[in-house]
């Protein structure tokens, strides 16, 4: 199995801010990475060497953390010394001659700012001496304003799947393309063609999040397939949804000055393409978005987003639930129910809930996101640089 680490080494002080995923020979890595047209140096790099079509020859996925590696002048030479005195450092640790092209080098944290080299070379031969099977240091050391670790686990029929995150900020990932990164290990096979199976269970999990309708520099989703056990890809896919399903929750609880976590379904549009417009428009109202930190069923701000979306639509329907079955119709033929709203605000309170918006067409078009309220803490955070 791959080994782990992470350590301090002083770009966030008093922190862990060094990651490793040490991979075992003849694994096959690939990733998915953000669609930002302006993306992180390190980014467009780690892209160029894996890409969506598995590498076999990846030995090392390095993570710095509280420094983007973007967008200042110099940050190519930076990112260059980084991995060429890494790879000297696996030669030495391992007696094995590592290329820079066998090191992916991912990155987190703020745009613009110049990282202190030499903080990371004096330490990077100290993450490999504390590799081991325990994947705690490195899910610590991959974090920026986050604040706890995001691990899941999936075990069926002799596939282990393990699956790690990061991200609290700065969340409106697209891999059709703080920041999500994620990390799927698994001790499977890789079935050929597998690389679209898993982009499109990315896209339909943690690909929904919105958090704060700002899409990163560096968001990045690599796995690993150790190819130890035969695949099955029914299980695989099971395992691998599951794990990413989970790991977006815990990206969506643990957003920045987060107070509700809200499953957004969009249904009974014209298409499936339909439908994600829609429901992404309604994620864009910050209004309403305020309206769900302040507990108020100002539901009209998601009629008004229906409306907006540009999309064919009937008669709008929108119903709140809770996690317990309680459910409130708030609006009907595209107008309030305005003796509802009470009730409605009352499931609001809850730290989890659901709205569905049929979009009147009875048509099969659906989709659904996760998305957060807007609070001040939030403004808190990220007012400063």
């Amino acid at each position: 199995m791959a080994k782990f680490s992470g350590i301090s080494c002083g770009i966030k002080k008093g922190k862990k801010d060094l990651g490793l995923i040490f991979v075992e020979d003849g694994s096959s890595v690939f990733g998915f990475f953000t669609s930002n047209k302006i993306k992180s140096e390190a980014i467009e790099r780690s892209e160029k060497i894996i890409g969506r079509k598995a590498n076999r020859n990846i030995r090392a996925i390095y993570v710095i953390s509280g420094n983007a590696l973007c967008r200042y002048f110099g940050v190519e030479k930076d990112i260059q010394t980084i991995v060429k005195k890494f790879s000297e450092d696996i030669h030495r640790f391992s007696g094995k001659k590592v290329n820079p092209n066998q090191i992916i080098l991912l990155s987190t944290g703020k745009i613009g700012v110049k990282i202190q080299v030499e903080d990371v070379l004096k330490n990077s031969y100290s993450v490999l001496e504390n590799l081991s099977d325990d994947v705690s240091d490195f899910s610590e050391a991959i974090l920026t304003t986050d604040t706890k670790p995001k691990i899941s686990r999936f075990e069926k029929n002799g596939i282990s799947i393990v699956g790690i995150a990061k991200g609290a900020g700065m969340i409106f990932p697209d891999f059709s393309s703080a920041t999500t990164l994620s990390f799927i290990i698994t001790n499977s096979c890789l079935p050929q063609g597998f690389e679209k199976v898993a982009f499109d269970i990315l896209q339909g999990t943690i690909g929904t999040l919105n958090i704060d309708s700002s899409q990163s520099t560096n968001d990045s989703c690599i796995f690993v397939f150790e190819n130890k056990v035969e695949s099955n890809k029914k299980v695989l896919k099971e395992g691998i949804e599951k794990v990413l399903s989970e790991l977006a929750f815990y990206i969506a609880e643990d957003g920045e000055g987060v107070k509700h976590v809200v499953k957004l379904f969009v249904h009974g549009a014209k298409n499936d393409s339909a439908a994600r417009s829609i429901c992404r428009n309604i994620s864009f109202s910050f209004l309403f978005r305020s309206s769900i930190a302040g507990c108020s069923p100002d539901f009209g701000r998601v009629l008004s987003a229906v409306g907006s979306s540009g999309e064919q639509i009937g008669k709008v329907k929108i119903t709140v639930l809770s996690q317990n079955g309680d459910k409130v119709i708030v609006a009907k033929n595209s107008k309030l129910i305005i003796e509802s709203l009470e009730k409605a605000r009352n499931i609001m309170k809850e730290p989890k809930y659901e709205i569905d918006v049929d979009v009147g067409l009875g048509k099969k078009g659906k989709y659904s996101m996760l998305i957060t309220d807007i609070t001040e803490d939030y403004i808190s955070i990220n007012k400063t640089m």
